[in-house]
């Protein structure tokens, strides 16, 4: 199992206690790129819809696309979007120019960024946006037991698959037809974890997610019994944008 499909395997936990996208910066971005009510968009790598459900509060007609099953069948559950779809980023099962943005939340790392560029240009309108959007969560304010940080850094620690950064893919956008890329700073959001919540938003996490099932359960029954109590827990809003050229572009 690769990291990028491994999140299927407890998509019901995963849109239970991942964190929700902040509001301010959704609203941000679709002011900087003009959408209205009336906007059609996509949200690309929808996982369990916990961006497209505040796109659909958002926008007239939502699609989600999304390749692996189990995501997907809780975002079909979750969701009142248009359409849910099975498909990739790199052969995105939409027409040409159907969609006014594209909007990839937790994802965008996972992608072959050239042809997954190639493919949101072609299925934009002139002068479509792009938006990618990340929450990243730090040790909570009081910290952990120092024997289940040991547990969860032996994980994080292991040599695996690696996750591209902003520097392994900006060439891409370089020889992409967007805009250069913008960045929003977001004010850092903190939330209130239970400690069986934060431990299951640890294992949510690709690096557990490729675990072996045997040893991906003695993890989870050691950080059980450790991590008790509650958190708080530092939330930043990563939030990059874009747009393809055409009338009205800045």
């Amino acid at each position: 199992m690769t990291r990028a499909l491994s999140f299927g395997r407890g998509a019901g936990d995963y849109d239970r206690v991942r964190p929700e996208y902040s509001p301010e910066a959704l609203h941000l971005v679709t002011e900087r790129l003009g959408l209205g009510p009336g906007s059609e968009v996509l949200d690309l790598a929808a996982g369990t819809g916990k961006l497209t459900r505040p796109l659909v509060e958002r926008f007239s007609r939502v699609t989600a696309v999304e390749p692996d099953p189990g995501m997907r069948a809780v975002l079909s559950q979750a969701t009142t979007c248009h359409l849910v779809l099975e498909g990739r980023a790199e052969a995105i099962p939409l027409a040409d120019e159907s969609v006014d943005a594209v909007f990839v939340g937790q994802a965008f790392h996972w992608f072959s960024t050239a042809e997954a560029l190639a493919e949101i240009a072609r299925v934009l309108r002139p002068c479509g946006g792009l938006v990618l959007i990340w929450n990243a969560w730090a040790t909570p304010e009081t910290g952990l037991p120092e024997a289940a940080e040991k547990i969860i850094r032996g994980v994080l620690d292991r040599p695996s698959e690696p996750v591209r950064d902003r520097r392994d893919w900006q060439q891409d956008f370089d020889a992409s037809p967007f805009a250069p890329l913008r960045e929003e700073e977001i004010p850092i959001r903190l939330l209130d974890y239970t400690g069986e919540d934060y431990v299951t938003l640890m294992l949510s996490t690709s690096p557990f997610g490729v675990l072996p099932s045997d040893e991906l359960a003695a993890v989870e029954a050691d950080l059980r019994r450790l991590v008790e109590g509650s958190y708080r827990v530092p939330v930043e809003t990563r939030l990059l944008w874009t747009r393809l050229p055409g009338v009205g572009a800045d």
